[in-house]
């Protein structure tokens, strides 16, 4: 089964773990893109698509015995952030202009939790 790894603030896990945060949002950077997006041949060039997880392995801190819960993914998408007119926001990052990019992971049950 794949699993994304990310750290999260104890307050946002207490809230998906009370089921009043259902989405996840992290920002695709170039940095961390290959995480979060594949790039995939299409008929007029190269296009994106999220990786597709099954779960997210949620973790709070660092230490040994740090809380961590195993949530489903139902549905990831890639949101394009626009500017007040509707226009796609572009900054530039080394040289190269990348459109600004966010991951929303719409989460379902909770697999498993540990340290909670």
């Amino acid at each position: 089964m794949s699993t994304l790894t990310l750290q999260i603030k104890r307050e946002f896990l207490d809230k998906i773990l009370s089921g009043e945060k259902t989405e996840e949002f992290r920002e695709i950077r170039p940095k961390n893109s290959k995480k979060y997006i594949e790039y995939i041949e299409a008929e007029d060039g190269e296009d994106v698509q999220p990786i597709q997880y099954k779960q997210i392995q949620f973790f709070n801190g660092y230490a040994k015995d740090r809380p961590e819960v195993m949530i489903e993914v139902k549905k990831s998408i890639i949101q394009i952030i626009e500017d007040e007119n509707g226009e796609d926001i572009v900054y530039e990052e080394d040289g190269q202009e990348y459109v600004v990019a966010q991951m929303v992971y719409t989460l379902g049950k909770i697999n498993s939790r540990k340290n909670i």
